[in-house]
C-alpha cells in the first residue's frame, strides 16, 4: 500500500507543497481510504499500472517521450521485456490504442534532436533482423530428420551456423520475443491494417528513408561476417567406420 499521508507529510516538512500538488495528494488519500474500506487487499499500484502504462507509451508529451526512451534502453541495448510488460498492462486499459504507441516514438525517432535515438535504434534493428533471420535458419535445421542432419552436418547442434549454444538460445529468444510483441500490437481491441496507414505516411519522410538504408547496410554488413565464419570455419569431421 502507497502510504500517501507519509508522503505528504514528509514533504510538507521538507518544503512548501504547491497547492495544485497538495489536493492531488489529498485526493488520493480520500481515494485509496475508500478503495482500502470496500477491499482491504486493494492494491493501489497493481489499479493504476495499467493507466500508467498506457500513457508511458502513447502520451506525445516530450517529457513522457523521454521517460519511456531512458526505460526502454539501457547501455545502449533495447530492453524488450520492459516494452513487453508495457504493453501487456496497457492493454488492459480500455482506451489503449496500438496506433498511439507507434507513431509518436517513430516521430521522436525521426526528429532533429533524434540522431543519438537513430543510432541505437539501428544497432537494434540489426540485431533483431540477424536474430529473426538467422533463428529462422536454426528452427528449420531442427526441424531436419535426424538422419539427414548426421550425415549433412555431422549432427552439429547449431548446423550450418557458427554459433555456441548460449548465442543461439539468446538469438532463439530473442525472435520470440519481437514476435510475441508483435502478437500484442495485433491483437489490440482496436487494431486495423488501415491504422498503419499514418506511420506509413511518416516512413516516407526522406529521414526514415535514409534510416531504413543504414539498416540495411548494418545487417548487410553482418550477415556478410557471418558468411565469412561459415567458409573460413574448420569442416566437420565426420568418424570414418572401423573395418
Amino acid at each position: 500500500m502507497i502510504n500517501v499521508r507519509a508522503i505528504f507529510f514528509n514533504w510538507k516538512t521538507s518544503e512548501q507543497v504547491p497547492a495544485y500538488y497538495a489536493l492531488i495528494l489529498r485526493s488520493l488519500t480520500v481515494l485509496e481510504g475508500l478503495a482500502l474500506y470496500a477491499d482491504p487487499n486493494f492494491k493501489v499500484l497493481a489499479a493504476s499500472y495499467p493507466y500508467f502504462a498506457k500513457r508511458l507509451l502513447t502520451d506525445p508529451n516530450p517529457y513522457l517521450r523521454d521517460a519511456l526512451i531512458e526505460l526502454l534502453f539501457k547501455d545502449g541495448r533495447f530492453r524488450w521485456n520492459r516494452l513487453e510488460n508495457l504493453l501487456v498492462q496497457g492493454k488492459k486499459d480500455s482506451d489503449f490504442n496500438a496506433k498511439d504507441a507507434l507513431q509518436p516514438v517513430l516521430k521522436l525517432l525521426l526528429g532533429v534532436d533524434g540522431e543519438e535515438l537513430r543510432v541505437l535504434v539501428i544497432k537494434e534493428a540489426v540485431r533483431v533482423t540477424e536474430a529473426i533471420i538467422l533463428g529462422s535458419v536454426v528452427e528449420s535445421y531442427k526441424s531436419i530428420p535426424d538422419v539427414i542432419r548426421t550425415l549433412v552436418f555431422n549432427f552439429s547442434a547449431t548446423g550450418p551456423l557458427v554459433m555456441n549454444s548460449a548465442e543461439q538460445e539468446s538469438m532463439l529468444e530473442l525472435r520470440a520475443q519481437v514476435f510475441r510483441i508483435w502478437e500484442l500490437l495485433r491483437s489490440s481491441d482496436n487494431f486495423d491494417p488501415s491504422m498503419l496507414q499514418p506511420i506509413l505516411q511518416v516512413l516516407q519522410e526522406p529521414e526514415a528513408r535514409n534510416l531504413g538504408g543504414r539498416v540495411v547496410g548494418g545487417i548487410t554488413q553482418r550477415l556478410a561476417a557471418r558468411l565469412l565464419q561459415q567458409v573460413l570455419r574448420d569442416p566437420p569431421t565426420v568418424s570414418s567406420p572401423t573395418s
